[in-house]
């Protein structure tokens, strides 16, 4: 508005400025003394003083259709670098050898945890007969009648809401830690290093497993009291 009070006419030879010039002259003629001030316009294009930020942001973000796996993924208690190996597994981002075999023709393809030709995210994960044996013994009692080593159907799994809090935090919890296990162990061997038995694998991971309940039931999350005494009761 001081701008305004200001202004002075001036004559352009472009028609478009000489009508911007009207306007100011017909809002000087029409202002009041008030002061300035700034005003927000929200999703609905009202104006409001209060600034939101929320708002603000479902404005000018970029819509996507609502991802069906991510409380796979990101969940409370989750361990960061155990989800990052999940999402990008969810993306099919690992380098398997279905992957590598694209960068380099001669490369070898092959799981190298049970030798089968090709190596894929579903096979690892856990169709693999090395993979197989660890979530067999990690999660066969626990998920009983629905137990099952197909990709697919454990993340539709992981996703229902049948089960209860403790019982859906364990499932996913075990698969991202169970994950995160065999690609590193996958690795490992990849760059010659000596190979850890399947039952030795499964030994580590349970104990992960009871770790991470245990540091849980210090915290005092009452949604997840009793997940170490659950868990025990599957072994």
């Amino acid at each position: 508005m001081e701008e305004c009070r200001r202004h002075r006419r001036r004559n352009h030879r472009v028609v478009l400025l000489n009508r911007i010039e009207d306007e100011i002259e017909k809002y000087k003629e029409t202002w009041g003394l008030e002061e300035d001030i700034s005003l927000w316009m929200d999703g609905k294009g009202k104006f409001k003083r209060v600034f939101s930020s929320r708002e603000t942001w479902e404005i000018i973000r970029e819509r996507h259709a609502p991802c069906s796996w991510s409380t796979v993924v990101w969940f409370k208690h989750a361990t960061p670098k155990f989800s990052f190996i999940l999402w990008m597994a969810m993306h099919d981002r690992l380098s398997t050898g279905d992957h590598m075999r694209f960068w380099n023709e001669n490369v070898d393809t092959s799981c190298v945890l049970c030798q089968d030709p090709i190596e894929t995210k579903e096979h690892l994960f856990f169709e693999c007969s090395f993979s197989t044996l660890i979530w067999q013994k990690l999660m066969e009692r626990l998920l009983g009648n629905e137990f099952t080593v197909k990709w697919e159907e454990l993340i539709v799994l992981c996703t229902r809401a049948v089960r209860t809090e403790i019982q859906r935090f364990i499932v996913k919890y075990a698969l991202q830690l169970t994950a995160y296990s065999i690609w590193r162990e996958r690795n490992k061997m990849r760059h010659g290093e000596t190979a850890l038995s399947h039952d030795l694998l499964t030994t580590m991971i349970e104990k992960d497993m009871r770790n991470r309940l245990y540091t849980i039931q210090r915290q005092g999350d009452s949604d997840l009291e009793g997940g170490l005494r659950y868990w025990f009761s599957t072994r």
